[in-house]
């Protein structure tokens, strides 16, 4: 059977066979059909849970990104305040 489902001489076969047998192709190939339908869900279903992991993941390392960054600028403030308390920097300097 090729891999589009149907094979393109399935009416001609059909019709050759008797009713049982016509039945059963009918059987089987409508329990293939939905055995990869629901294969096909299952992986659609991980697919989506890998996406909300992934996004969680997105989320915290933003979040984790913004602290970092505010952390840094914080220290750079003290750092610079601490820095022109203890001595005026060459630019303050020359403009007095």
């Amino acid at each position: 059977m090729p891999k589009s489902g149907v094979h393109p001489l399935y009416p001609k076969i059909i019709i050759s066979q008797s009713d049982e047998e016509a039945i059963d192709d009918s059987m089987a190939f409508s329990i293939q059909s939905v055995a990869s339908v629901s294969n096909m869900a299952d992986r659609l279903h991980a697919r989506s849970n890998e996406i909300q992991e992934l996004n969680t993941e997105h989320s915290s390392i933003r979040r984790t990104r913004h602290e970092s960054q505010q952390e840094i600028l914080g220290n750079h403030e003290r750092l610079m305040a601490k820095l022109k308390r203890c001595r005026p920097l060459p630019l303050e300097a020359s403009i007095t």
